[in-house]
C-alpha cells in the first residue's frame, strides 16, 4: 500500500513540474511574440510618420508650383489686356 502511496504522490509532483514547465515555456512563447509584434509596430509608426512628413513635403511643393503658375498667368493676363488695349489704342487712331 505504501508503494502505490508513494507512486501516486511521484506521479502528483512530476505532474505539477510538468504543469509548471508547460506554462513557463508558454509564457516565454507570449513574451517573444509580443516583443517581435511590438517591434514590428514601432516600424510601422516609423514608416507612417515617414509617409506623413513626405506627404507634407509634397503639399508645400505643390503649393509653391500654384504660386509660379498664379504669377506667370497673371502676367499673361496683362500681356493679353495690353494686346487688346493697344489693339482698340490703334484702331481708334
Amino acid at each position: 500500500m505504501e508503494i502505490i502511496g508513494l507512486i501516486a504522490m511521484a506521479t502528483s509532483v512530476i505532474g505539477f513540474i510538468t504543469v509548471w514547465i508547460k506554462i513557463g515555456h508558454d509564457k516565454g512563447r507570449k513574451e517573444e511574440i509580443i516583443n517581435r509584434l511590438e517591434g514590428k509596430t514601432e516600424k510601422h509608426e516609423r514608416d507612417i510618420q515617414e509617409i506623413k512628413n513626405e506627404t507634407k513635403s509634397i503639399q508645400i511643393d505643390i503649393a509653391r508650383n500654384i504660386g509660379v503658375i498664379e504669377a506667370k498667368l497673371d502676367f499673361i493676363k496683362e500681356a493679353v489686356n495690353s494686346l487688346k488695349g493697344g489693339g482698340r489704342n490703334a484702331a481708334k487712331k
